[in-house]
């Protein structure tokens, strides 16, 4: 077999049993950043779009035409949701995106906020989460540099969070 013929000829569809796998496999993707997003306080970085979902049917259908298959299996789409997870979700859970996106302003904001968040918060205290967001916006800090700030004190154990993220408690 030669490539114009493979291009022309062979257009794999996924299988039955593959389809239900993507499906669940999105679902529980899905479920998974709703729950980073829940911890976290802000929105999933990466959320999987139908878009990326269609891109990975599509990685299926490629990877099942390089092996001159007709139809794409449920190896096929495992193999696809690796790479997508190889490369769009672990940059979604790593946070990457925020730390890329960071400009010397940014952190510089941030690290002020901490400043700020240690002299509000004595070690061992609790504070809910809205009213630091409060007088901190007062003092003229934007509300997502505080969220920012907070999000890395905890990803540094500093902070903990208690009641659904309500309350903001000070370990160090």
């Amino acid at each position: 077999m030669n490539i114009l013929h493979i291009a022309t000829e062979c257009h794999p569809r996924l299988s039955e049993s593959a389809s239900k796998k993507l499906q669940t496999e999105y679902v529980s993707i899905r479920q998974n950043m709703r729950q980073q997003a829940n911890e976290t306080g802000e929105a999933a970085t990466i959320p999987i779009t139908v878009r990326q979902l269609e891109a990975v049917i599509r990685l299926s259908e490629a990877l099942a035409k390089m092996r001159l298959s007709h139809v794409a299996t449920d190896e096929h789409v495992k193999e696809a949701i690796r790479l997508f997870n190889v490369s769009t979700m672990d940059a979604a859970r790593s946070g990457v995106n925020q730390q890329i996106n960071l400009t010397p302003e940014m952190a510089n904001e941030i690290k002020q906020a901490e400043v700020q968040i240690k002299r509000r918060v004595g070690i061992g205290s609790h504070i809910s989460e809205r009213r630091l967001i409060d007088e901190l916006a007062r003092m003229g800090m934007n509300d997502s540099i505080v969220r920012r700030a907070l999000l890395i004190m905890h990803q540094r154990d500093e902070v903990e969070y208690k009641r659904e993220r309500r309350v903001i408690v000070r370990k160090v």
